[in-house]
């Protein structure tokens, strides 16, 4: 399926292109400070942004990868990123996210965050979900928590490169299937 737009009251969610790689190179994927705990290493140059886009560009079409840029609609701002992937080892869609600090505190990860959950329930059909943040990371779990994803257990995670490890908190959310009316 074509990873689609969506919408908020306060964000346009719409697919990453590769026409973003400055925006998101200056405004947060080359800020150490939002990429302390993420899986994903800072952005050296904008070489490694277009690496990123390009795979988020090239997965538009993918069935188990969705990638989407956050637009404030006020400023007509991107601020940030996140998607839904399939995650093989937990045999689910797994939630991410990130954005820039003057972003941050404003509750538009969650609002972000329950436009791609609500698109995963009602368009995809999904209903098992998992998310994990950096124990340290005290703004994913506020986010995660709002979401009303239950915290399982604790474990560790890897950046992509293997080059940092983290010891993080994982959550599942399961939604109930909507009841049938005859």
């Amino acid at each position: 399926m074509q990873t689609p737009t969506l919408e908020t009251k306060r964000i346009l969610i719409r697919p990453l292109k590769i026409s973003d790689t400055e925006t998101v190179y200056q405004n947060w994927a080359s800020d150490p400070e939002v990429a302390k705990f993420v899986r994903w290493n800072v952005h050296q140059s904008v070489d490694d942004t277009i690496t990123w886009l390009t795979e988020a560009e090239a997965n538009i079409g993918s069935e188990t990868h969705y990638d989407w840029g956050f637009v404030c609609k006020e400023n007509n701002v991107l601020f940030g990123a996140g998607g839904l992937y399939y995650n093989e080892e937990h045999n689910m869609f797994e939630l991410g996210f990130g954005i820039m600090k003057q972003y941050w505190g404003r509750d538009l990860t969650t609002e972000a965050a329950k436009a791609m959950l609500k698109f995963a329930i009602d368009v995809l059909g999904e209903r098992k979900f998992f998310v994990c943040h950096a124990k340290d990371n005290i703004g994913s779990c506020k986010v995660i928590e709002k979401l009303g994803f239950t915290y399982q257990k604790d474990g560790t995670y890897k950046s992509y490169d293997g080059s940092r490890v983290f010891e993080n908190r994982e959550y599942y959310l399961v939604v109930e299937k909507p009841t049938q009316r005859d």
